[in-house]
């Protein structure tokens, strides 16, 4: 199955109507309460899977009248429901991964959800992660970007080693920046020209905020 993009929803804060071209004709998995939320704003879900200890009797069945599929997983297990999903998903041939609602109030497993990005990385697998003012990947090579709706660009290494970048078109640009983790070097850039370019010897999340 390859419908060329798969969107995984999970139970975080979300606003399915910011996002209704990357829903449409998308593989859509219903992590948790992700699949409620994707009943309450009219999508059917191709799969459904989660605990759904969040989720009251009434929420669960409307996740079942609107999933094709549900897998109900242990409350008490050694991955999340949202990588639960993300494994699935990388299971289905092709198509970008999207991931909605894994940023919220918990600060934990939001950092959790960064991390699934460098898992859907090494199957060699293109993710964006957004919420409503950000999209987020991880990137490695060379990438180019256009301007839109994000205003500003924050590159932060992956790893714990220091990362050589350069970068064309942005309001700091150069060659062989070296940017540490533990430094802000290169927190808020700002992209000058239609479409940037960022090459990176290693793996840097790539951060587009609109504010």
């Amino acid at each position: 199955m390859n419908k060329g993009k798969i969107v995984i929803v999970a139970g975080g804060t979300c606003d399915l109507s910011l996002y209704r071209d990357i829903l449409k004709d998308a593989y859509l998995i219903g992590a948790d309460r992700g699949a409620l939320y994707l009943a309450d704003n009219g999508y059917k879900a191709d799969l459904a899977a989660g605990d759904f200890d969040s989720v009251t009797k009434t929420g669960l069945d409307r996740i079942y009248e609107n999933s094709f599929k549900v897998e109900t997983l242990p409350r008490e297990k050694d991955e999340t429901d949202l990588e639960y999903a993300v494994k699935h998903a990388l299971g289905i041939p092709g198509g970008t991964i999207h991931i909605l609602g894994a940023t919220g109030t918990r600060l934990d497993q939001t950092f959790s959800a960064l991390h699934l990005l460098k898992l859907i990385h090494d199957k060699g697998r293109t993710a964006f992660l957004y919420d409503s003012h950000n999209r987020i990947r991880l990137i490695e090579g060379k990438v180019s970007i256009k301007r839109d709706r994000y205003k500003y660009v924050s590159l932060i290494p992956y790893g714990d080693r220091p990362v050589k970048v350069s970068l064309k078109g942005f309001k700091y640009s150069g060659e062989n920046i070296i940017l540490k983790k533990i430094s802000s070097m290169g927190v808020s850039n700002e992209i000058l020209e239609d479409e940037a370019e960022i090459e990176s010897g290693e793996c840097v999340f790539l951060f587009e905020s609109e504010d």
